[in-house]
């Protein structure tokens, strides 16, 4: 994982820096997808358990500015509503939890040709946003790192799909969404990933 973010930093920082010195050419991609995985292992008192969450179609908003022929810069805002599962110990009125991601990033070339392939990746933030009233909200660090690929339609137009991996830091042993006396979701794990697969129309000014 030090090795994933360290690749993460160096792709979104050398995106950013060089930002100011090329020619601006702006590209936009809405994205529709599906966001999977991202169940919690937790503990509490010795007793551990599994707080799962549903699998969901996940909405974003994807853009990415270039610095030279071939690499960019990238700003990616993903959100999806899920729902989590109850532990025997704790019930909630409203199960129902939104996830963003908000990241800054890059994306290299790994091949040409007519259907070309791109690493991509960023860091930033994780929104979790229970809509139980009575929960609090968290925001994390988080990354991600991804595949990617671009089909163009004509000069302006592309076909973009990618796949992604999002990883959110926690302390171990911490615990989130909680109300005045509980916590809904202990966490004994550093991290927590999320994977996601998408695709959209991508236009260029």
């Amino acid at each position: 994982m030090r090795i994933l973010s360290a690749l993460v930093c160096f792709i979104a920082i050398t995106s950013v820096t060089t930002f100011a010195k090329q020619p601006l050419n702006v590209e936009v991609t809405p994205l529709i997808g599906y966001r999977f995985g991202g169940d919690f292992d937790t503990s509490k008192n010795k007793i551990h358990n599994k707080i799962e969450l549903s699998d969901e179609t996940s909405y974003g908003l994807l853009t990415a500015w270039s610095f030279d022929r071939n690499r960019q810069g990238e700003f990616l805002v993903s959100h999806y509503n899920t729902d989590f599962s109850e532990s025997d110990d704790f019930t909630v009125s409203n199960t129902g939890l939104g996830i963003t991601y908000a990241h800054l990033g890059g994306n290299v070339p790994i091949s040409e040709g007519p259907v070309p392939f791109y690493i991509t990746g960023g860091f930033g933030l994780t929104h979790l946003d229970p809509k139980d009233d009575g929960l609090s909200n968290e925001t994390r660090f988080s990354v991600n790192v991804g595949l990617a690929t671009k089909i163009e339609l004509n000069e302006r137009i592309s076909l973009r799909l990618d796949s992604r991996v999002y990883g959110t830091f926690f302390n171990s042993d911490s615990a989130i969404f909680c109300d005045v006396e509980t916590c809904a979701i202990y966490i004994s794990s550093s991290i927590w990933v999320q994977s996601e697969v998408s695709a959209g129309i991508t236009y260029r000014f």
